[in-house]
């Protein structure tokens, strides 16, 4: 009997670890069919009242290893203690662990003919919901572990990262439950999902141009977070950017961009600082997307991106999502050893619309650092006319870690999402320029110096991606509830019958 506890518990770990590996830095997509086997497993063989504990611990499992990067954001920039920033880390894993607990206990209920389907729809659900306040934490989808071969991408333009993955769930859970229970009707059900991910494949619509190709260059100074920003290093690092932007200008650049703090001035409060950004638009005669900290009413700052025109117009956008742990402490800024941290990194003001800046050829979709993570913040700027996207980050956080990797996979998801050209400028790498298929056309890897550049072209028209957004990213969380209903009010009935009888 312990020999069986333990080995479930063993498949319920091997579950959760070998999902996280599927996903960046490692892409082992092997790694998922047998993940899928390990967790219908353990869903076959525990009942209902013990399944959560089998599911959270999957989960957990799974959040400690592939956000393991957190540890030492908290502890380089927090602080923080090893023990104390681990502690962190667990109870983050914790709280996501338990998306994973709520979908196995449903599954169980389900019984084992459709339990496999609900465990999708449930492990979906979760993918969705945690990307909603007070969350807020939309990392590494499952169809992130696909990017490196973007021919399995392209039901995403149709789909959507949410929906796409839960389609894949039912394709791998479905298979896992053939090969366990011996049953066909599993292998039917994956058959039928691989159909349908084929169809929106090739339903997947192409690039449309609206306008002439742009020269864009991103700028990646690869300035340590170590380096203090005064005296003789605030020089530095200005002669770092100015030179790469010159360089890119001398490569033919009609668009720069420069990463998230670039440039240790405030644009707002620093008129040599403006009249120097504006006087190389002018001169070189080239777009440049810039990030600075913007000032709004009642002493409240933002972290805001700002293009400033060949003509010398400058237009802002203020960062509406902050991110986790960078500018504050997802629900856990309340304990009271984490508020070192959250004094530390946090303080801005979120934005208040996702609303598109005036760019070359059109208009830009801008996503400061973390909000590419967010589809329907990028969907929302393509809907408002976008034809290009910009994302402008400093990784540097996170070091040599799966977060840089993790982070540009999901900008990548969102160029080939709405079929736009994507520039990525990060301070330290990656920054990657990707066309609108999600294949990386240009790349800097982390910790070096430098520029690169590519033709981008503004796109026009929505995909169904896109287009139904919203909808789409509410199907797996919908379908979830249903069935929490349905089984509540079987549960109600079946004991209304018995106190009847």
């Amino acid at each position: 009997m312990k020999d069986g506890r333990f080995r479930l518990w063993l498949l319920a770990t091997a579950g959760g670890v070998l999902t996280a590996l599927a996903l960046p830095r490692w892409h082992w997509l092997w790694a998922l069919p047998l993940a899928a086997v390990a967790l219908v497993a353990v869903l076959q063989q525990v009942p209902p009242k013990k399944a959560f504990f089998f599911g959270f611990w999957a989960g957990f499992c799974h959040w400690v290893l592939a956000v393991s990067w957190v540890t030492e954001v908290m502890t380089r920039y927090g602080h923080l203690s090893g023990v104390l920033a681990f502690v962190a880390l667990a109870a983050m894993s914790a709280i996501l662990g338990a998306f994973w607990g709520l979908a196995f206990w449903a599954a169980a209920r389900a019984g084992e003919r459709w339990g496999w389907a609900v465990l999708a729809l449930g492990l979906a659900a979760g993918e969705m919901a945690q990307g909603l306040p007070p969350f807020n934490f939309p990392w590494n989808p499952l169809v992130a572990s696909l990017v490196p071969w973007p021919t399995l991408l392209a039901p995403v333009a149709v789909l959507g990262a949410t929906t796409y993955g839960l389609l894949l769930r039912l394709v791998l859970f479905a298979a896992a439950f053939g090969v366990l229970a011996k049953d066909r009707r599993g292998f039917r059900w994956a058959f039928l999902g691989l159909g349908l991910l084929l169809a929106c494949g090739l339903a997947a619509p192409g690039f449309q141009a609206s306008g002439k190709p742009v020269r864009a260059f991103a700028v990646q100074p690869n300035v340590p977070l170590e380096v203090r920003w005064e005296g003789e290093n605030l020089q530095t690092i200005e002669s770092w950017v100015w030179g790469l932007s010159k360089q890119a200008v001398e490569e033919g650049a009609q668009w720069v961009v420069w990463p998230e703090s670039a440039v240790p001035r405030l644009l707002e409060r620093d008129q040599d600082y403006r009249a120097s950004l504006v006087a190389f638009a002018r001169d070189h005669g080239v777009w440049l997307t810039l990030n600075s900290i913007g000032f709004g009413e009642r002493e409240s700052f933002y972290n805001s991106m700002y293009v400033v025109a060949p003509e010398g117009t400058i237009a802002r956008y203020d960062k509406v999502h902050l991110v986790p742990f960078g500018e504050y402490v997802p629900l856990l800024g309340r304990i009271a050893f984490l508020r070192p941290l959250v004094r530390e990194v946090g303080g801005f003001t979120p934005g208040r619309e996702a609303h598109v800046l005036p760019g070359p050829e059109g208009f830009l979709g801008g996503a400061v650092c973390y909000e590419v993570a967010f589809p329907l913040h990028v969907a929302e700027q393509v809907r408002k006319g976008a034809g290009m996207l910009v994302t402008v980050t400093n990784d540097g956080w996170y070091g040599d870690s799966a977060a840089p990797y993790q982070h540009l996979v999901l900008a990548i998801l969102r160029a080939a999402e709405n079929r736009r050209f994507l520039v990525r400028a990060a301070n330290t790498g990656i920054s990657a320029i990707v066309d609108p298929y999600g294949r990386v056309l240009q790349k800097l890897p982390l910790g070096q110096r430098g520029v690169i550049g590519e033709s981008v072209v503004p796109g026009a028209g929505l995909t169904p991606a896109a287009r139904f957004a919203p909808w789409l990213h509410l199907l797996p969380v919908s379908g979830f509830c249903l069935v929490i209903l349905a089984q509540a009010w079987a549960s109600f009935a079946s004991r209304r019958r018995m106190s009847r009888a």
